[in-house]
């Protein structure tokens, strides 16, 4: 009965089913534990992957307690039927009185179209997730393609894809710009417990320093993700830990979920996936120390620095090696902790080092990890050094970087180091 509920609800027109325009009132005491929005801005190539994730997160809410709230805005091509799904905001929780996990259809928006990567769109969606359902804390998960910092253009994602693989995306500095009006609207939180980007190339420094004043926590891979994305009826429990969400926890049940597989690729699929993974957990409070150490190191060898080529870094370890940006190969995402070390004293990089530890309490890599721009046409990619975060090099003397380097100016990560 459940299962035709579910295909009832999921993205079809609501004939007959509740929808919530009213808003529970609680007192300060009373508030819920937790409430988390995933959103998932699907309708792209992972949509198929999307409906599946949303299946995992009904099963992982039956560990949950009903005291915390789960809502996903949902954006896909079309629903398990076959049909074209309008985009809807659904509340998933468990009944306290049966112990049932039931979902409720808080809001189906009108037309299907490019709206899910607009500040416009995804700023509605925090007002009704997070006023309808107010809690102590919040958390939030970015569910897409992602391309950490880099500019959109017409073969980059930068972060979210809507209307198909030519379809729009959404700027970095678009998505803080929601993200920070998103954190306006939770009440006595600061902010939010963490941020999950379920999307590949989104921890990067670069991404992690610019939402820093958002969020106590953010957890993210480097490098690509593997297509099935997070094993949501395992990391839903730590999630939604009591007085603060366990992201360590939720990173290891991760990390485990595809080291368990891992064979090297061999025998693998989207639905058994052999080919491994990463992910780190990043703590924002340690980033301004980071900065400091980094800024020290870069500005104490700046005339090295802005007379390196790419040939100079073929050592460091790359995340990106064989892919063309606009029919250019470019690097974008070197291993930020390698990266420092080629350019650093043995000392100076022994302190960085230190301050790296408590910006990134937890990190975890398999040995290789697949990607679709390694060995010409994909392969499986050897990780030989994985800080937990990735990190452009803007080349000065290459003029095939310019475009990206003037971008990069206008990042706060850039801006903290004083250079370029």
């Amino acid at each position: 009965m459940k299962l035709v509920f579910r295909i009832l609800l999921l993205l079809t027109p609501f004939i007959g089913l509740g929808c919530s325009d009213s808003e529970p009132e609680f007192s300060e005491e009373d508030l819920p534990n937790r409430t988390i929005l995933v959103y998932l801005a699907a309708e792209n190539s992972l949509s198929s992957f999307a409906l599946d994730d949303y299946d995992e997160m009904l099963l992982g809410m039956e560990s949950v307690s009903e005291k915390n709230h789960l809502l996903v805005y949902v954006d896909v091509n079309k629903d398990k039927q076959g049909n074209t799904a309008l985009p809807q905001l659904i509340h998933i929780g468990k009944n306290a009185r049966t112990g049932l996990v039931e979902e409720t259809l808080v809001y189906e928006y009108p037309e299907q179209d490019a709206s899910s990567v607009t500040v416009e769109r995804m700023t509605d969606v925090f007002q009704r997730a997070f006023s309808t359902y107010p809690a102590k804390s919040y958390g939030l998960v970015l569910w897409s393609h992602g391309d950490g910092w880099l500019p959109v253009s017409k073969s980059l994602r930068s972060f979210g894809q809507d209307g198909g693989s030519s379809g729009p995306q959404m700027d970095i500095l678009d998505l803080e710009e929601a993200v920070a009006k998103g954190t306006e609207l939770l009440g006595k939180a600061s902010g939010f417990d963490f941020i999950y980007f379920d999307a590949c190339f989104m921890q990067g420094i670069e991404v992690a320093y610019q939402f820093r004043n958002y969020t106590n926590y953010i957890v993210a891979c480097p490098l690509e993700t593997p297509g099935p994305g997070s094993p949501y009826d395992l990391v839903l429990d730590p999630l939604f830990a009591d007085t603060q969400a366990d992201v360590v926890g939720m990173a290891e049940a991760y990390y485990n979920s595809y080291a368990d597989l891992y064979a090297g690729g061999v025998g693998g699929s989207n639905n058994h996936w052999t080919s491994g993974a990463a992910i780190s957990v990043v703590q924002t409070s340690g980033l301004t120390a980071l900065a400091d150490e980094t800024r020290a190191i870069y500005q104490a060898h700046s005339d090295k620095i802005y007379s390196l080529t790419e040939a100079d870094l073929a050592d460091v370890q790359v995340y990106d090696p064989d892919r063309r940006y606009n029919g250019v190969y470019k690097q974008a995402y070197y291993d930020f902790g390698d990266l420092v070390e080629q350019l650093a004293t043995e000392e100076e990089y022994s302190r960085w080092e230190q301050a790296l530890d408590v910006a990134v309490p937890y990190k975890a890599n398999t040995p290789t990890c697949y990607s679709v721009y390694y060995g010409g046409w994909g392969g499986n990619m050897p990780i030989h050094s994985f800080s937990g975060f990735s990190s452009y090099f803007p080349f000065q003397n290459n003029t095939k970087y310019t475009d990206w380097n003037t971008y990069y100016k206008g990042l706060a990560w850039t801006e903290s180091l004083g250079m370029w």
